[in-house]
This record gives C-alpha cells, structure tokens and sequence, in this order.
C-alpha cells in the first residue's frame, strides 16, 4: 500500500471536525469542537497535530498527536498525547491505521517525547508499544456518608459555576499550577481546559467569598474528574458540598501521587477502586523514572534500597535507588537484577495493580514491591 501521509492545516479544520463527529457517531453522537476545546482549533499549530490519509480527496483516516508538558516536580517531561484515532467506514482494513500510527510513534521517538499516552482497546495498541498502566483512584460516595460523616458540623464551603472571567480564570490556573504534578496549561487556553469533555467548572468558596479551590464535573455533575485543593481538610468539605447538591451517589476521580488529600477523602467514601490510568508506552525510561521515584518519595517517603533493571526494545539497564540523599534513577552498564520486555515493565513499574500482580520478583529486585507502582497518570482534562 502506497499512501501518502499528511499534516492537516488551519483550512482543514472545518472537514475534521464532521469526520471526527461521523467516525465516532457509530458509538454515539460526538462534538469534538466542544468536547475538546484545548486541542481542536482552527489554527496551524493546532491543526498539524493531526497525521491523515486522504482517498479521493477527502479524509479516509487520521491519527493525533499533542504535546503535553508534564511538570512532575522539578522535572518537565513531554507527553505525546494520541487521541482521535479515526478511520473511514468506506477505508477500513486497507492498513491506514498501522500505517499512520507507526508513523505517529517514529516520529514521537524521533521528537524527543518522553512517553506517550492514549486511550482504547488494550491489545489494538499494544500493537504499537504501549499497556495499560497508571493510577487512578476512584471514590464513590452516597447521601449516607455525607449525612453521617459531617453530622453537625457546620458548611465551610460554598461550590458555585465558574464564569470565564478573566480574573477568576487567572486564580484558578494560579491554584492547579501550585499542585507538585500537573500539565502545562497555557494562560490563554486554561479556560478551555476546564471545559473538556463537557465538564462543568465550579469554584470553591468560603464564607468571606474567597476562592480556595476548584472542582470540574462531568456533563450530568456525577463524576468529579478535577478536584484542586490546598489540603485534605478543603477537599472533603469540598466533596460534602457537591454531594449534596447531587440526587443520587456521585463519584470522585484523582490522579496519582495525592497521598494527603486521597487519605482525607477516603476516610469517608462508601468505596475505593484503584483503576489504570490508560495505556502508555515509554521512550525515555531514565528520566520518567528518576521523576516518578523522586515524586512518590515526596509524597510518602519510600525505604532504602537499589535494583537495577534491564528492559528491552529499546535495550535500557536502569539502576533506581534510594539512599540517605534521596531517590535517583540513571543508565547504567551493570547486570541487571531482573530483565523485562517493555510491556512487563510498564505494567510491574507503574501498575495499577501490585508488582505481585505482574510477577515474582527475585529478591535482588525485591524492593520494587515496597516502591512501586510509580504514580502515573495525568488530569482528565488533559487527555485528548
């Protein structure tokens, strides 16, 4: 097959956007205008993120990929993002998926992207490099917990619909860029982060009008999937003003390491589910390491101790330690105490679930059971 790839450009924008609503309208109606503001403009920059194909003029596929900078304490990693994976009913099984999304990971390699991220079907991306892993915390609360939990106590808290003001936009992004892991938002565009995948913005507000924190929810105000708070103490008075407003049990997302404010929160919830974050596929496995070992530490202080590990494709011997200076994840030529393709080590070193999920380990690698999974995973409004 000999198909010539692409980058769209401002002017395509308008066709984009009805192929992406009609590819994805066979699961249901979509709005990629609306649902992901952030990432679909009608601008160059934002335009040649998308890789296509075209078959007698119009669109027959097209795979995304936007990048991301991760700030994971002083660290900035850069994610490519994969979203918007489509293909043209009329195209399907002439190969321009493989072709495009090969292409797509050829050139996130060749740009120097850290890691990558998207979401789907496990095994149709792990074609491709990349596994489901990450943290997700999923808290469930009912009327009961609320009602029994903060039973005389008084509101401390008032949630309220954010406006777009431009003052209120500039606390909100002062408040999520405070947070020791976060995406970089841009000024200019932060607005349109807190409206993705039609989430409803509300400001925390307590009884001297000052805003202290921020919540996003879901289109039917079910699902928190941003929760912004200074401690452990805002947050759950946060929760208790949501549910209450809400008619039935409501759910509580947070992203890995949020040890504080997870510990407060959980300590009221009627459940906890830990959940993947979506699949990732590394590139750069030192520095992704070094970060994430560094920020779990910073979180929750992690036991001394070292192993050194070999992951193939690409060849990678990484010794991790943490000693009396801290954390520190670098190459190396030592043996390795354990050898593991990427797949395996994407799964045993960020999870979800236990390393004893994954694997037995040797005890010269034994200590990865004490440190890991490494906390993975970003914002939903972040994702693409």
């Amino acid at each position: 097959m000999s198909s010539q790839i692409i980058q769209l450009q401002a002017g395509d924008y308008d066709e984009l956007i009805r192929f992406l609503d009609a590819v994805f309208a066979e699961h249901r109606p979509h709005d990629f205008a609306n649902m992901l503001p952030s990432i679909y403009q009608p601008t160059d920059e934002h335009m040649r993120c998308n890789y296509a194909v075209r078959h007698r003029g119009g669109l027959a596929a097209v795979v995304g990929v936007f990048p991301i900078d991760w700030r994971v304490g002083q660290v900035t990693l850069k994610i490519a993002g994969v979203g918007g994976v489509a293909v043209h009913p009329d195209s399907r099984g002439k190969g321009y998926m493989k072709l495009l999304m090969n292409h797509a990971v050829s050139e996130m390699r060749g740009a120097g992207y850290d890691l990558s991220y998207l979401g789907g079907r496990r095994q149709r991306y792990a074609y491709f490099g990349y596994e489901v892993a990450g943290l997700t915390y999923s808290l469930l609360y009912l009327k009961d917990n609320i009602r029994h939990t903060f039973a005389g106590r008084d509101q401390a808290l008032a949630l309220e619909p954010a406006t777009d003001n431009a003052d209120t936009i500039a606390t909100l992004k002062t408040l999520h860029d405070t947070q020791p892991n976060h995406c970089v938002r841009p000024a200019e565009s932060f607005h349109r982060y807190l409206r993705c995948w039609h989430s409803n913005p509300m400001l925390a507000c307590d009884h001297d009008g000052q805003v202290v924190g921020y919540i996003t929810t879901d289109r039917d105000n079910l699902v928190v999937n941003e929760l912004v708070a200074p401690d452990p103490d805002t947050a759950a008075q946060m929760v208790r003003a949501w549910a209450g407003q809400a008619t039935e049990c409501v759910k509580v997302l947070l992203r890995a390491p949020a040890c504080p404010v997870l510990r407060g929160l959980n300590e009221f919830a009627e459940m906890l589910r830990i959940e993947s974050a979506g699949n990732w596929q590394v590139f750069n496995w030192a520095p992704v390491l070094d970060a994430l070992l560094k920020a779990q530490h910073a979180a929750d202080p992690l036991p001394q101790g070292s192993v050194t590990i070999g992951i193939e494709d690409p060849a990678s011997t990484i010794l991790l330690a943490v000693d009396a200076d801290g954390p520190r994840c670098q190459a190396t030529d030592a043996k390795p105490d354990v050898s593991l393709d990427r797949l395996t080590a994407t799964r045993l070193l960020f999870g979800p679930g236990p390393t004893s999920t994954v694997m037995t380990l040797p005890a010269s690698a034994s200590i990865l059971a004490s440190w890991c999974p490494l906390p993975l995973g970003i914002s939903d409004l972040d994702h693409v």
